[in-house]
């Protein structure tokens, strides 16, 4: 064991460098009382106050675990940790997701020995409380939707998180191990074109389990380059076998003979998250004369990009403009162009090369609710009524009813309105069901109340003790909501809640944030 001395009283003085914990280290406080600090434990200082409180600097990636042997219960603010009791000793894990200080407090109160009975009428000391990560989201690659690569880069976040275990397989059996939490991480695809999933979750210091939280992205064939011989004395056409983009050089526009290329790809820096690249493809424009390569021209040469409905789902296309990529500042920049809508085609004229790109506006993405218009006589029945959520996978989900709504959003200022030729671009990918752990439910011929979980799943509330230890002792009049039968079908059943530690609704409430989140989509 070993001893581990700070300073007391001193606000300031603490170590200049990261504090790693490699064995157990007892604290004795100036009130008497004794704190263990776990082996593994990383934080960058700690003050022992002269009031017995612990102020502790805490980086991005530390987790630190405190233990109490007496079983004096403790506390942190800002409150990113609770303590638990395992019979008569307690401990606190502390794991933050960004430097900040937090104060740890030895309380007044002890753990029960187990048997003591209690409040609880016999049933032992209080169950351990263990922090499990929120806030969990995963996006690929800056979160466009196809690459060319296998080899992709996470971009990772969750609330408490220690480690995070990643697969491309919704059942983990292809995850190697648990790896320390990290904002970004390099991951492989499996081989194959065609639409494909990764999916992570994460553990908190305590051993707290998020849901499983995935993203999606279209692995695509690269596409072919071509390359043709000009001449600057009598221009010419180079175009794309498939016609998705040409340059048309005119006389005069080089000296010399040479070769113009364009090469496509689905690797790019997104513009803007309000816009989306048509296609998701960007053209790379380029040419030699004489070995040599030039990016300018003594004449505007015209651009030509034709798209197809599909390539434009959920962008205005009145709103396209052929862009450049403008290496100097690192952003797409607007040429304009001429849209001709009928024939699905805009064309702009340039007198340089680098990289280009058809961008336009977003309609509606994933993560947004949308609706139709209305006239100013339509009912309530009215099919512009109805509110959709756009799914990451593309398609719309419904809300069957307003307090399935309102258990997600407080209001409606948020729902976009787009036109039914938009609309009709996303598929239905099903209904939208309650939100975890915000109602209770029921249907009229099932007297069985139930608690929401993950993805419409739905864990039976055992007794009214307990629905009442959950939600409160007005929850039968004010938090239950009947299901009709004809939605009910939209929900699961999973295992039963006999006890209150078996669910923290919460907890379950923050680990799903919005319905992308909470269907896995």
């Amino acid at each position: 064991m070993v001893i581990f001395s700070l300073a007391v009283g001193i606000p300031g003085l603490a170590a200049a460098a990261t504090l790693t914990f490699n064995a157990e280290t007892n604290l004795l406080l100036p009130n008497g009382k004794n704190l263990t600090i776990t082996n593994d434990s990383l934080a960058e200082s700690i003050i022992i106050n002269a009031d017995s409180t612990l102020t502790i600097s805490l980086a991005s990636d530390s987790n630190i675990t405190f233990q109490a042997a007496d079983g004096w219960r403790m506390k942190v603010s800002p409150e990113i940790a609770q303590d638990g009791c395992s019979g008569t000793a307690s401990s606190i894990s502390i794991t933050s997701g960004s430097s900040q200080d937090v104060t740890l407090t030895i309380s007044g109160d002890k753990c029960s020995a187990p048997g003591s009975g209690g409040g609880g009428g016999g049933g032992g000391g209080a169950a351990p409380v263990v922090v499990t990560p929120t806030n969990a989201a995963v996006a690929i690659d800056s979160g466009n939707i196809q690459t060319e690569s296998t080899g992709i880069t996470l971009t990772l976040s969750a609330t408490n998180a220690a480690t995070m275990l990643i697969a491309n397989k919704a059942d983990f059996s292809d995850a190697g191990s648990w790896q320390n939490y990290a904002t970004s991480a390099s991951w492989t695809l499996v081989s194959g074109l065609g639409v494909k999933t990764v999916y992570v979750k994460f553990r908190s210091t305590g051993g707290g389990e998020s849901a499983a939280v995935s993203d999606t992205i279209e692995l695509i064939a690269p596409a072919a380059k071509i390359t043709k011989a000009i001449t600057g004395t009598e221009g010419g056409l180079v175009s794309l076998t498939d016609n998705k983009a040409a340059i048309t050089i005119p006389s005069g526009a080089f000296s010399g003979s040479g070769e113009i290329t364009i090469t496509p790809t689905a690797s790019y820096t997104a513009p803007e998250s309000a816009k989306g690249v048509v296609g998701n493809q960007v053209y790379d424009f380029s040419a030699t004369v004489g070995g040599q390569a030039i990016t300018t021209f003594d004449k505007l040469l015209t651009l030509t990009f034709t798209y197809s409905d599909e390539n434009i789902k959920g962008i205005n296309e009145s709103t396209l403009a052929v862009n450049y990529w403008d290496e100097a500042t690192k952003k797409w920049l607007s040429l304009g162009g001429t849209i001709d809508s009928a024939g699905n085609k805009i064309t702009a004229t340039t007198a340089h090369f680098t990289k280009f790109a058809v961008i336009g506006e977003k309609i509606a993405a994933g993560g947004d609710l949308v609706k139709l218009a209305c006239a100013a006589n339509a009912g309530v029945n009215d099919p512009c009524k109805a509110v959709y959520y756009l799914g990451q996978d593309g398609k719309r989900y419904v809300f069957p009813n307003e307090k399935t709504y309102k258990t997600w959003y407080s209001d409606f200022s948020t729902v976009k309105t787009i036109s039914a030729a938009d609309l009709a671009k996303y598929l239905i990918g099903g209904n939208a069901t309650y939100r975890p752990g915000v109602k209770l439910v029921k249907i009229n011929t099932d007297p069985k109340v139930y608690a929401v979980a993950g993805d419409g799943t739905l864990r039976w509330v055992t007794t009214a003790d307990i629905a009442a230890a959950l939600y409160g002792a007005s929850w039968a009049t004010t938090l239950v909501d009947d299901i009709s039968d004809a939605f009910f079908v939209n929900y699961k059943t999973g295992s039963q809640i006999t006890a209150v530690t078996e669910y923290s609704k919460d907890s379950i409430k923050n680990s799903s944030p919005d319905i992308n989140t909470d269907k896995g989509l």
